[in-house]
């Protein structure tokens, strides 16, 4: 690095603005003219200091060129080309002094080149006059003695301008799409294109075929940011080149919390069959501040509002009841309240009415993380890789993480771990390994950092537990009528709703709450927002303990099957359907598991009973026909059924039995 010196003459920058110090009064005090305006300003020698220390005032006024050469970095040096600059450096420093082309130049570098004996030949006065030159002009710094020998060399591009069009387009053709084709194929293309040029040229005037290297030197020039985003998409180059400039911090616990869902990386099996299931989903919601886990809740419903609202329930509640469902657990789970600021991905979900209002009623603002943008939510998603990894990696079952480490290995083959076990199994994990082992970057426990930054007192929490599933619950806006609100095509009613009509009218516009893993009953806020009420179905036999997707799948089977389209038909197809999903879990495909694992319902809060029909009240039935029903269903509401089509009945073949006294057949050998 060079040195410089406040001295008359000396050129500077301050504040941006090219200036030079003319010179020093008697007062000690420096007057600065401005190369633009000629303003001239005084400066003590301590306020120069001072601009200088805030790197306000920095030092130019380098030669311009060609007196002035580009030095490499001291980082792209080798210990070679140190030495040679020290080497060069010997001989500067010997004629530093001496007057140009005086005889005593050859006399001292022959003094110099006698003692140290390097280089191999002695210097020549010009070339130690070149160095010298450098050295002044640099300050006295060493790198500009540096050999820089990716200056040499010539410069101009070799190649016709016409080829080089070619080799543009080639590579913005070739090289720069989706398909990621080679420099080779690009080469190829380039080559083509000026063989179809040279066609139509007399021979005079043939351009030259471009080479590896001048395709791949033109590849090069263009931004590494370009290249990967024309290679891989624009959000790839996003994610790959981000550069992390700052860190949102908090500063105390539940100032912001992050949710998200993923697929645990593990095939569970049935408590009753102990057939494999399929892998089920997890919803967590993290503290940013201490890294607690507030809510974790595992359900095979894919991510919805449902899973969504379940697991901000859990994280919203104290966890001493939940606790005592699994004793095994031996630490507490302290962490829970309702946080202040929510961070979510852009999943349908999160951007639903019912889900926003559920946390806005809470005092639970959300923050949506830009699009396909993970890192701005990284603490999530790092704790659930550490989750899969944990609790599924290493298991029975497991399906790894890639595709590509599972090779022989079948999880549905090695599955064990029971659905009731797992949710243990990952609940045991965060309270008493997750919550009490040290975390790398907090240094302490995320248990220990929950205890210590939050008293008891301090957490808030729902005012009304009893009315946080009325919260949570999907929204909807529906008619009160003499018959009771319609929804799914099922009607809801009780002696509440009916003095409600007599005080308020006999047609009430009403907002209801309703779980979708339990269409037994909906809760309904009065139009004056005053009370909520509890509103059972008028088939409880029918919905209670029913699941939104379940009551889909009944009415299809219903429609297609029993051609009949009502709540007695459902009901048959509800026990039916069940029937034949327990028989199907036998010898049914793991990907249609998964599906019937759905249909059984683990999330219902209370078990079904459903009614046994007499086997003559229906037709008999195959397991293409519950496949039928259980089969992608729009993500909309039940749209009109298509009518029943008839299906070609399958000829199955008819094998005689060969009674004992029959002949025997050519080829056979009756021999025991």
């Amino acid at each position: 690095m060079a040195t410089r010196t406040f001295h008359a003459g000396a050129q500077v920058r301050i504040d941006g603005s090219a200036a030079t110090l003319l010179r020093k009064l008697s007062d000690g005090k420096w007057q600065v003219e401005d190369d633009r305006s000629k303003r001239i300003t005084e400066y003590s020698l301590n306020q120069l200091y001072s601009l200088y220390l805030q790197n306000r005032l920095v030092f130019s006024g380098r030669l311009p060129a060609p007196f002035s050469r580009p030095h490499l970095p001291e980082a792209h040096a080798k210990d070679a080309d140190w030495e040679l600059a020290k080497i060069r450096r010997l001989y500067v420093i010997a004629i530093i002094e001496i007057p140009t082309w005086s005889p005593a130049v050859i006399i001292a570098i022959k003094n110099v080149w006698s003692r140290i004996q390097q280089p191999r030949n002695i210097p020549g006065e010009t070339t130690v006059y070149r160095w010298k030159r450098r050295f002044l002009n640099a300050g006295r710094d060493i790198r500009s003695l540096l050999p820089a020998d990716a200056l040499k060399g010539n410069k101009t591009n070799r190649y016709p301008d016409e080829v080089m069009a070619f080799v543009s387009g080639a590579i913005e053709h070739t090289f720069l799409t989706l398909e990621r084709n080679t420099v080779q194929d690009t080469l190829d293309d380039a080559k083509y294109r000026v063989i179809q040029e040279n066609k139509l040229r007399p021979r005079s005037d043939q351009l030259p075929l471009p080479t590896y290297w001048v395709v791949k030197a033109a590849i090069d020039a263009i931004p590494a940011f370009d290249r990967y985003a024309a290679r891989h998409g624009r959000t790839a180059a996003e994610k790959k080149f981000r550069a992390v400039l700052g860190h949102r911090t908090t500063q105390a616990p539940l100032e912001r919390a992050e949710i998200d869902h993923t697929p645990l990386d593990l095939f569970v099996i049935d408590d009753d069959t102990l057939m494999p299931l399929g892998r089920p989903y997890a919803t967590a919601c993290i503290d940013d501040y201490t890294r607690c886990v507030l809510g974790f809740y595992i359900s095979f419903e894919p991510p919805s509002h449902f899973t969504a609202a379940r697991c901000l329930k859990q994280a919203f509640m104290p966890k001493t009841e939940f606790l005592q469902t699994y004793p095994g657990i031996r630490s507490q789970w302290l962490a829970h309240g309702v946080p202040i600021e929510l961070i979510v991905d852009n999943a349908r979900e999160f951007h639903s009415a019912s889900f926003e209002n559920a946390c806005l009623s809470q005092g639970t603002s959300i923050e949506y993380a830009p699009r396909k943008k993970a890192w701005f939510k990284g603490k999530i998603e790092r704790f659930l890789r550490s989750a899969n990894a944990e609790i599924a990696h290493g298991n029975p079952g497991t399906t790894f993480s890639n595709i590509f480490d599972k090779e022989d290995y079948d999880p549905a083959k090695f599955a064990v771990v029971r659905f009731s076990t797992l949710k243990e199994i990952a609940y045991t994990w965060i309270a008493d390994v997750y919550h009490q082992r040290t975390h790398r970057t907090l240094g302490v426990p995320p248990e220990l950092m929950w205890a210590n930054s939050i008293h008891p007192e301090d957490i808030p929490v729902p005012e009304d537990p009893l009315s946080l599933d009325f919260i949570l619950g999907q929204c909807e806006e529906r008619t009160l009528t003499h018959k009771g609100i319609e929804l799914h095509e099922l009607y809801y009613n009780s002696p509440d709703l009916t003095i409600l009509r007599e005080n308020l009218g006999d047609q009430l516009r009403v907002e209801i709450r309703v779980d979708n893993s339990d269409l037994g009953h909906i809760v309904v806020l009065a139009p004056d927002k005053s009370e909520t009420y509890k509103v059972p179905c008028l088939k409880a036999d029918y919905a209670t303990g029913l699941s939104l997707w379940q009551h889909r799948v009944c009415k299809r089977f219903a429609n297609r099957s029993l051609e009949t389209y009502n709540a007695e038909a459902w009901l048959e197809a509800k026990a039916r359907i069940r029937q034949l999903v327990e028989n199907e879990f036998m010898y049914k495909a793991r990907r249609t598991r998964a599906k019937l694992a759905r249909f059984k319902n683990f999330d219902a809060v209370t078990p079904t009973e459903d009614k046994q029909l007499p086997e003559d009240h229906a037709p008999p039935l195959t397991s293409n026909d519950v496949s039928d029903a259980i089969g992608e269903l729009p993500a909309s509401g039940m749209n009109v059924s298509p009518p029943t089509v008839e299906r070609p009945r399958r000829i199955v073949p008819q094998y005689r039995e060969r009674h004992p006294a029959d002949p025997e057949l050519p080829g056979e050998n009756n021999e025991n």
